[in-house]
């Protein structure tokens, strides 16, 4: 059974900035109840437009070879002129095939955090090692140790379990 996109997306930047799977990007009544002005495709590009909708697409393969920086410039443009628009009331559902690597990699904060919002993300080794790197060389730090996320999502969520103990202690 296909699953809704109301239910497969998530706002993960309140209140502007959404991720979720190819099937969103074609589901008017989403589209609709979420305010969304803009689409941005990471790869994958969706059955058909909506009327009002702007689209946008950026070329990515979901490989861990392939490079991330080019691609999250224009990803950051594409994002950035999206808020900006509507009196800075746009809003911008950003998808890949399935909603869990290559949409996520470019709506990075931390990726720890994007994570939390959005368990089902599982960017490949490649992309976590380059967005570790950037993340290091932005704040100083990493939000999520690991060289690998594992697949299950259940084991995802886990990483943060002993991390939410350990800060309840603190």
């Amino acid at each position: 059974m296909r699953e809704k996109a109301s239910t497969s997306s998530s706002l993960v930047i309140p209140p502007s900035i959404y991720l979720g799977p190819c099937s969103a990007a074609s589901d008017k009544s989403f589209l609709a109840a979420k305010m969304i002005t803009h689409v941005l495709s990471i790869g994958a590009s969706p059955k058909e437009n909506v009327d009002g909708v702007e689209y946008h697409r950026v070329s990515l393969a979901d490989s861990p070879s392939s490079s991330i920086s080019n691609v999250c410039d224009s990803a950051c443009t594409i994002i950035d002129a999206a808020l900006k628009s509507k009196d800075a009331t746009g809003r911008i559902l950003v998808h890949c095939s399935a909603g869990i690597s290559r949409s996520p990699t470019v709506v990075v904060a931390r990726p720890g955090e994007i994570l939390r919002l959005r368990p089902q993300v599982s960017q490949n080794s490649g992309f976590l090692g380059q967005l570790k790197e950037l993340e290091m060389e932005l704040f100083g730090s990493v939000s999520l140790d690991v060289d690998e996320l594992p697949k299950r999502e259940t084991d995802r969520l886990a990483l943060f379990e002993a991390e939410d103990v350990a800060d309840t202690r603190t």
